[in-house]
């Protein structure tokens, strides 16, 4: 009866083992996971800052060359319309939730860079995480492979 009980806590063992392995690949696919979504998410903030340095670029070259410059309007849905910029110093820019105002180009174009240091700051954040999540799963890693069986040679 003694030999029977402590096979059962062997036993017990070996699937406290398995279960506790298996907790531990969760985890780390867990974060493998959310390391993949935070770079999609830094790739759409990239794309933003790139799309607003753009804008930049053209507001501060429609200031200095553009008055009485043709141009042409997009319309949407691939159709413009040929215009003359009359004021180039006279721009409307969204402020949130809808609401346009007017306001000069180096408004907007401070605006601009207010919203690149802001995403900025998130993209250095989510970098931040990434190094942590990354530190965690090797750490998992370690601990995993110490919990394997040695291999005898």
């Amino acid at each position: 009866m003694g030999a029977k009980k402590g096979t059962e806590v062997v036993e017990m063992a070996e699937e406290k083992k398995v279960r506790t392995l298996e907790q531990i690949q969760d985890e780390i696919r867990s974060y493998l996971g959310e390391i993949e979504y935070l770079r999609s998410q830094i790739g759409v903030i990239d794309a933003t800052i790139a799309d607003l340095r753009t804008v930049d670029a053209t507001l501060a070259y429609l200031k200095d060359k553009g008055k009485g410059k043709p141009i042409y309007i997009p319309l949407g849905s691939g159709i413009a319309i040929k215009g003359k910029i009359e004021n180039p110093d006279d721009v409307i820019m969204d402020v949130g939730a809808g609401i346009l105002v007017g306001a000069t180009v180096d408004e907007a174009r401070e605006n601009i860079e207010k919203r690149i240091n802001a995403l900025m700051n998130l993209r250095l954040a989510l970098l931040r995480k990434i190094e942590e999540d990354t530190r965690k799963v090797n750490e998992l890693l370690k601990e995993l492979q110490e919990m394997q069986p040695e291999k005898k040679e």
